[in-house]
């Protein structure tokens, strides 16, 4: 029955279109696994890997760094490979219903929603109360690692909006972009890789040479899906100033791909984001990102839209050119 199924849906739209179509609305309706998720056994793989494979700290950097591309292929081409001889030797209908399992696993777009949501409600009511104040404070430390508990009600709006469109070509488009490449293995690699930069990519102590093949691989994986995402903001937004925004030079502050992004979302909504933040009780100088006024709380509300639009602009073009 599910084969006839996608029989006839594919009589319209591709197969990859359906599974990307199925995908984002079990995720949008469902969200994420509430009580348990296929990267909590993932997490305790790596942590395996990881006690398997490092060395003690006073090893030479060059050795810390091989050890580092150890665990990481020892963590990721298993379960890669796994799935990809899985997608061979399952029957056609069988090897779409998976993709869509895992499509909707790697996706985080009402994840997304609703922690940007989280902080927003509280900030827009009126009057702003007390309670609503640190409500929403707590909403915002849950996606951001700045301090966070004297931020203003405009400072808060600005963290979540900035956490929001960065996180939205991370969590959203990126795993979409390398569905479209490589099928199901290309979005498991990636969410895996991305786990992995946020378990390892740290440039502490302990993790900055052991880490870097994660954060380098992590980076080169979203390149040119936070490429595709600064065309996307722009197109359901300021077409010239986010485009124009994400090629400033201050939009390549600390990451290749986060900057250009919020960047491109920041010119889309017509606001200014980046400058000073607390991160780990350091004051921390950052270059401005965007253009036009500074961010109220009613931004974050548009930011969260303008995710939603991209992702809508996403699946239609797909669609229409598969």
């Amino acid at each position: 029955m599910i084969s006839s199924i996608f029989d006839a849906l594919t009589g319209f739209i591709s197969s990859t279109g359906w599974i990307l179509i199925l995908a984002l609305l079990i995720d949008r309706l469902f969200g994420e696994p509430k009580s348990w998720h296929p990267l909590i056994f993932f997490g305790r793989w790596v942590d395996l890997c990881r006690q398997y494979c490092q060395l003690p700290l006073m090893e030479n950097s060059a050795r810390q760094r091989w050890a580092g591309v150890l665990a990481w292929g020892l963590a990721v081409v298993p379960p890669v490979w796994l799935l990809a001889y899985l997608c061979m030797a399952l029957p056609t209908w069988l090897e779409n219903v998976l993709s869509v399992l895992v499509l909707y696993f790697a996706i985080g777009w009402q994840s997304l929603r609703e922690h940007g949501l989280a902080i927003a409600k509280p900030l827009n009511a009126l009057p702003l109360g007390r309670s609503d104040l640190d409500e929403a404070r707590l909403a915002v430390s849950r996606i951001v690692s700045r301090d966070t508990q004297s931020l203003s009600p405009d400072e808060i709006a600005k963290a979540g909006i900035e956490s929001v469109l960065e996180n939205g070509s991370d969590a959203i488009f990126a795993p979409i972009f390398w569905f479209l490449i490589l099928g199901a293995p290309g979005v498991l690699l990636y969410r895996l890789a991305n786990t992995l930069d946020a378990m390892w990519g740290y440039k502490n102590e302990k993790f900055l040479y052991f880490g870097w093949f994660a954060a380098r691989f992590d980076d080169v994986l979203n390149y040119l899906p936070a490429r595709l995402v600064v065309y996307s903001y722009g197109a359901c937004g300021h077409w010239r100033i986010a485009l124009a925004s994400a090629r400033r030079p201050s939009a390549r502050w600390k990451s290749p791909n986060a900057g250009p992004v919020m960047a491109a979302g920041a010119g889309a909504l017509g606001i200014e984001l980046g400058g000073d933040a607390i991160y780990f009780g350091k004051a921390e100088s950052r270059p401005i990102l965007g253009e036009g006024v500074k961010p109220q709380p009613k931004h974050l509300l548009e930011a969260i839209s303008l995710v939603d639009k991209s992702v809508y602009l996403w699946g239609l073009v797909i669609c229409l050119l598969l």
